[in-house]
């Protein structure tokens, strides 16, 4: 069983800042990307993670169709690739789960009692919430809550079909604005639009398809890993 980052083990009483998390890119697990490029999630992360700056990266494992059991058996698969290149794992609704396997946090979908699966983590875990519109990030909104994502920005890779009206550049900077919690931008994201997005102020972006989906994954974290250096340069 793993244990959680030593850089996570003080909690903040007080809600994180806006521009500060413990990652910078969010990578969201889809096994049926993974299968339209030949590949298993697996390995596909296998591939992804073996280069520079995976310790900014975080996986989410996210399998919403799949038996608790199986979600467990790929969470078993998967740590070990996850642990080995320094990134971190936090599981999709599953608090138990994460705490069972030492991971580094859960996140949550947009309806979920926030305060409940807060009251069963260890403090120094990390709690994400999905949201999808302006008016779902005041304090009673995200209380609880250590970042939220926000989708879609653009038009999900990973879900073609997705007919719901995207953010664009200047709705997400309305939700930076109101937002209370760091936020990480979701859908469509992929190289060539991350300097838009980080230039609204997010503190992190999160792909699934473009990276998932790609003949050479790892050639698109990078790029995207590169575009995110040029906003804001390593220190």
């Amino acid at each position: 069983m793993g244990t959680a980052s030593n850089e996570w083990r003080h909690y903040r009483m007080a809600a994180l800042p806006l521009d500060n998390l413990p990652f910078d890119i969010l990578v969201i697990t889809d096994r049926l990307s993974c299968a339209k490029a030949g590949r298993t999630v697996e390995s596909t992360l296998a591939a992804m993670l073996k280069q520079p700056g995976s310790d900014r990266v975080a996986v989410l494992l996210r399998e919403k169709v799949l038996p608790q059991a199986e979600i467990a058996q790929t969470l078993r698969d998967i740590l070990p690739i996850v642990r080995d290149s320094g990134a971190k794992l936090l599981i999709h609704s599953y608090p138990r789960l994460a705490l069972e396997w030492g991971l580094e946090g859960v996140h949550l979908a947009s309806q979920s009692d926030i305060m409940s699966v807060r009251s069963q983590l260890l403090p120094e875990m990390l709690l994400g919430v999905s949201r999808h519109s302006f008016n779902t990030l005041d304090e009673a909104d995200l209380s609880g809550a250590d970042y939220a994502t926000i989708s879609p920005i653009y038009s999900p890779t990973s879900k073609p079909d997705d007919q719901r009206e995207t953010l664009g550049a200047l709705g997400l900077q309305r939700c930076i604005q109101r937002s209370v919690r760091p936020l990480v931008a979701l859908g469509g994201i992929r190289p060539g639009r991350v300097r838009d997005v980080m230039g609204q102020g997010v503190a992190a972006i999160a792909v699934s398809g473009a990276v998932l989906q790609a003949n050479d994954p790892a050639k698109v974290l990078k790029q995207l890993w590169d575009e995110i250096n040029q906003h804001n340069p390593p220190k």
